[in-house]
């Protein structure tokens, strides 16, 4: 598989393309674990912890908020509703608004990939960039003080938009600050259900295999790391 050219811009996914949680889970960060054993965690049975995460995701999910302050609050509930939710897993709600600050405001619950910024650095001199990600408005200032934030051009973020992917509404939202047209563009995500939902719209699709539980593609092009994209393009 091949990227067709030209191109003249190219979007990347956030989570697991530039970045992975440090605990290798967006919710259970290193403070969580500090107050809930994984062992205990692990055990609570699948359907019983996937409806506490339903409920929890209400919260944080699909609606339109601006500043960090909302994202605390909206956290806040996340992490309550779970302590209300899996008992077992022993929780205070002090504890919560202490899990919920550090998810929010500690930088180091992000793991850059590997050569993440050399990469964007050298893209940026010959393409534009931009950014399609289900996020919170605490990744601007995680991708500042990183030092990668002045690399793109554009961003569309779920919690401006209040759509998630596969939405094909976030697709068209960067095409059109892009502005370029779609068969130029090339979008780099970890979901392939994602790349589906780009590629009805035209732009050139590679699912990058950064995640633990990743499986190769047939139908798009596949990568293992940021660094890789520059061999095709």
């Amino acid at each position: 598989m091949t990227i067709n050219k030209p191109v003249r811009g190219i979007f990347f996914d956030l989570g697991w393309t530039i970045f992975r949680p440090a605990t290798g889970d967006w919710r259970i960060t290193v403070k969580a674990l500090e107050y809930i054993n994984p062992q205990i965690l692990w055990s609570i049975p699948q359907d019983t912890f996937n409806t506490a995460i339903s409920k929890a995701n209400e919260y944080v999910k699909n609606e339109i908020y601006k500043t960090e302050e909302e994202e605390l609050e909206r956290y806040i509930n996340y992490y309550r509703t779970l302590a209300e939710w899996l008992p077992e897993i022993h929780i205070t709600y002090e504890q919560a608004e202490i899990i919920a600050y550090d998810r929010v405001y500690n930088d180091s619950n992000y793991v850059f990939l590997e050569n993440t910024k050399k990469t964007i650095e050298s893209l940026k001199e010959k393409y534009k960039l931009g950014v399609i990600s289900d996020t919170d408005p605490s990744i601007k200032r995680v991708l500042r003080n990183a030092g990668i934030y002045d690399y793109f051009d554009n961003m569309t973020l779920s919690f401006e938009l209040g759509e998630n992917k596969p939405s094909p509404g976030m697709f068209r939202h960067a095409l059109d600050v892009m502005n370029l047209p779609a068969t130029e563009t090339v979008f780099v995500d970890d979901y392939e259900k994602n790349l589906k939902s780009a590629s009805t719209l035209g732009i050139q699709s590679v699912l990058v295999l950064s995640r633990p539980d990743s499986q190769e593609s047939t139908e798009y092009l596949n990568i293992h790391k940021l660094s890789e994209l520059s061999l095709y393009l």
